[in-house]
């Protein structure tokens, strides 16, 4: 199969990669490129830039969320496409205890991907050479095929570092200069979502522009096209029949400013699953669409709306109605939250919410979870029997505390050490801090799908 692809990889976090990522697919589909963004790593805010670049939903590739899936999500998502794969982090930086598993390396090797090096350069001279020289050894299976300098300071910098690489016979791709530079908005989970309003007017032109200005974007084509045939992976498995096959699951999915993290591979999967997604949301809604069959609220940012999350008292109720009939709630990080009693902000104030879990969520200045998880089923729920094993990823700088004795969903681990019981299960509700990927879990959603019943619509 010929995909045309290039990864971005970065020296390390901070060089410019999701900037410098966006603005090559804006230039790309610009000349009219089927540019397909994607993602190494479970970030949720990088894909928003790409997506807003494109005109397509990104994807990401997670090889700890994915495992042994993620060619076959690649190549799904890739057919008759262009990728441009963001790196994360430093190119060989992966999980913890590992050698490299997982890192942008890592995957740029799996999918057979050239590379291009992105390096600021605002405070090097010479020793350019040294730095992309030990990238480009480092891993001889790494395609290393260019550098890309950001932040260069003067002409006559950019003369020093063009010959000191030319010296190692790294070609240049590009030179940006500092001034030129644009930043994207940040606050504590990263960047600011496209879909708030973060991206300002015109952001993306600019960018485009400023790309096709100072990168060579002839020779990026070529280097995509010089990628060699993808080997057609086994297709992802097929699901079992259903007990249902004739009437959709309806699956109600919060979408709006508060709950925005989702992976968009993941919704497809469901919908091969013979899903139909409905989406919802609590922040402008006064109800529940009605006949779900069961309801995904994911994470995102409660925190900055809970005033209009707390006064929307017609949706908390049509919420906990749901919840009374005894039909399936999944909630991951912000949405878990949101079940709770109440959310306290960063200044202490504290606003009720659904009052559907016994806890209180209190956001603080640092934060309280962070990486890769496993969990294990404490008990039998409506996504799997006890003993099933799940890997996710957790980021949040909120905690809760809960009132009274619960049931945890999870035995949580850190790679093989037992870390914390985490999250809450009980009857029809399933909620924690640990963020799925379901293309890499099919089988919760096929025990979902198939064990669950239909509402009457």
């Amino acid at each position: 199969m010929k995909i045309p692809r290039i990864v971005l990889a970065g020296t390390h976090s901070g060089v410019g990669k999701t900037t410098l990522a966006t603005g090559l697919m804006a230039a790309l589909s610009k000349r009219q490129r089927p540019i397909q963004g994607y993602k190494v790593g479970p970030d949720y805010i990088d894909p928003s830039y790409h997506a807003a670049a494109t005109g397509r939903a990104s994807r990401n590739l997670d090889r700890w969320l994915l495992g042994d899936h993620l060619p076959a999500v690649f190549a799904q998502s890739a057919r008759e496409s262009w990728a441009v794969i963001e790196g994360v982090m430093g190119m060989f930086d992966g999980m913890s205890g590992t050698p490299g598993y997982g890192s942008t390396a890592d995957v740029a090797k799996l999918l057979q991907a050239p590379v291009i090096l992105i390096v600021d350069a605002s405070s090097m001279s010479r020793s350019v050479a040294a730095l992309v020289h030990g990238f480009s050894t480092y891993d001889p299976q790494v395609n290393l095929q260019g550098v890309i300098l950001n932040r260069v300071k003067s002409s006559a910098q950019e003369t020093i570092l063009r010959e000191a690489l030319s010296e190692i016979k790294i070609p240049v791709l590009g030179v940006l200069p500092k001034e030129l530079s644009l930043k994207l908005p940040e606050r504590h989970l990263g960047l600011v979502p496209v879909g708030e309003g973060g991206l300002l007017e015109g952001f993306i032109e600019s960018l485009s522009d400023l790309i096709s200005k100072h990168i060579d974007l002839e020779q990026v084509e070529r280097i995509m096209l010089s990628a060699p045939e993808f080997s057609e992976p086994a297709p992802l498995a097929k699901a079992e029949p259903l007990k249902h096959p004739d009437q959709p699951f309806r699956l109600g999915l919060a979408w709006d400013e508060a709950f925005l993290f989702y992976y968009q591979d993941a919704l497809d999967m469901a919908e091969r699953l013979n899903s139909t997604i409905i989406p919802f949301s609590p922040l402008h809604d006064s109800a529940l669409p009605e006949g779900l069959d069961g309801i995904i609220l994911g994470g995102g940012f409660p925190e900055l709306h809970l005033k209009s999350l707390s006064e929307n008292t017609p949706f908390l109720e049509s919420l906990r109605s749901y919840a009374d009939s005894g039909r399936p709630i999944y909630a991951e990080c912000g949405g878990y939250m949101y079940l709770g009693k109440s959310i306290q902000d960063f200044e202490g104030k504290e606003l009720p919410m659904a009052g559907l879990i016994p806890m209180k969520a209190e956001m603080t200045k640092r934060l309280q979870g962070i990486g890769y998880r496993k969990g294990v089923f404490r008990e039998d729920n409506f996504l799997g029997p006890r003993g099933t094993t799940v890997q996710g990823h957790e980021f949040h700088y909120s905690r809760v505390v809960y009132e009274k004795e619960y049931s945890p969903v999870y035995d949580l681990f850190r790679g093989d050490r037992p870390d914390r019981m985490e999250g809450y299960a009980k009857d029809n509700i399933v909620a924690s801090y640990l963020h799925l990927h379901f293309s890499g879990h099919q089988e919760l959603l096929e025990y979902w799908f198939t064990h669950s019943g239909r509402a009457k619509v």
